[in-house]
């Protein structure tokens, strides 16, 4: 049966997946290359806006290469992204460290290190991916209820009842319905509040698109971003956790305006810029889960398993790495018919595997930006010294060097050049 919209009052399937944004397309084209059928809801009309910062790191193409490298081809001629080759990094004291994702970089030998496309398009694209794909249904609806049933779940919206045996929800932290399973929503230490706009006109951008990230006194432990995309646009944003925003009392549009109005390093660049549209706020869970993400026969991927990247606020990248594994353990649970608890443990346990160390460093480098005398210390060490951006490169391609920043004494001799 090929993909397309199905209307009916019961629908049955193996694998429901709640969601169709990056973790439950890209479980949908995991499934669909097994031939295994599923149902994915989606209460969204695409394209529809999604309030991101629109950067896409190496995972995602490495992650879309792995599943199809026609995929990832098609991507980049329909989709024409720019390829992001490093950061920018701008520390405290407005000392800059340009950081390129991949040391030496040579297209004919490296893969494309990342990328920066509207989400929009970027979700989009996947979801046309998914309807040419087979055996799947796509359904059109808001789910009010997820029950346990004989043998699965039923889940439930205004329109249909959709009856699986395994149930993969990808819908992100505003879902909004009652389910049998934990949902868990993060406390303020684990979420970060986020305000992006659109803006056109900004001008010093890097000639091979580095995004920059810039780590004021006024923002640690989050950051003001400039991220450049297709067509000469800009997203621009702030993202700073929760509880300081709380506790300071902050006003994240009031703030990334004074940025943008007054910043010596910004505001010159924005002088003839004009923003399109309003700014647009969102939330994001941010990882390492502090609970089971998965349970008798159900699993939880990307924002609903709180796989937002602590440090750097990634989350495509990692939500299409946990779609893609949980349609593998679901693979697994049909071929050995067995979606007992124990059995699905071992979704947890891949996951905490492949992203799981990566987003452990990251929160312990977060939470070494609160120390600000520190991080202004470090910064003006850093700045001229000749080793740090080749070991900041380092980290994209090597986690055991990123894991190297968490001792202090090494870091203490890199930036005394012993």
């Amino acid at each position: 049966m090929p993909f397309g919209t199905y209307l009916c009052a019961m629908l049955s399937t193996e694998v429901c997946i709640i969601g169709a944004g990056p973790a439950g397309v890209m479980a949908g084209l995991r499934l669909a290359k097994e031939d295994i059928p599923f149902v994915i809801v989606e209460k969204d009309a695409f394209p529809r806006e999604k309030i991101c910062g629109d950067a896409l790191s190496g995972k995602v193409p490495h992650i879309i290469r792995r599943l199809s490298p026609d995929i990832l081809s098609r991507f980049e001629e329909r989709c024409r992204p720019l390829h992001a080759h490093g950061i920018r990094f701008v520390a405290p004291g407005d000392h800059v460290f340009d950081v390129p994702f991949i040391a030496g970089y040579d297209p004919g030998r490296h893969t494309v290190p990342g990328y920066t496309v509207k989400r929009e398009v970027l979700d989009a694209f996947m979801l046309e991916e998914l309807q040419a794909s087979a055996p799947g249904t796509l359904l059109r609806g808001r789910v009010e209820t997820v029950e346990r049933i004989a043998g699965g779940f039923a889940v439930k919206t205004s329109k249909e009842e959709i009856r699986s045996r395994l149930l993969i929800d990808a819908a992100g932290t505003g879902g909004g319905f009652q389910s049998p399973y934990p949902r868990p929503h993060p406390g303020p230490r684990h979420t970060a509040l986020a305000v992006r706009a659109y803006y056109e006109g900004v001008t010093g951008l890097h000639e091979q698109h580095f995004i920059e990230l810039f780590f004021m006194e006024k923002v640690l432990p989050g950051y003001f971003w400039i991220f450049p995309l297709p067509g000469g646009l800009v997203n621009a944003g702030i993202g700073i956790r929760k509880d300081v925003v709380l506790k300071k009392r902050l006003n994240l549009s009031l703030l990334m305006g004074e940025i943008i109005g007054r910043h010596p390093l910004v505001s010159p660049r924005f002088s003839e810029a004009r923003m399109l549209g309003k700014p647009a706020a969102n939330y994001l869970p941010l990882g390492i889960p502090g609970f089971r993400i998965s349970g008798e026969g159900y699993m939880l991927a990307g924002d609903a398993a709180h796989l937002v990247d602590p440090l750097t606020g990634e989350g495509v990248g990692n939500a299409m790495y946990s779609g893609y594994i949980a349609a593998e353990q679901a693979v697994a649970c049909i071929r050995q018919d067995n979606t007992g608890n124990k059995f699905m443990k071992a979704y947890d346990r891949r996951i905490m595997r492949v992203l799981g160390k990566e987003m452990k460093i990251s929160r312990g480098l977060q939470r070494l930006l609160k120390y600000r005398r520190v991080v202004r210390w470090i910064s003006k060490k850093a700045d001229g010294n000749k080793h740090i951006p080749a070991l900041m490169s380092s980290m994209f391609t090597d986690l055991s060097h990123r894991k190297k920043l968490m001792n202090p004494f090494f870091v203490l001799r890199v930036l005394l050049n012993r």
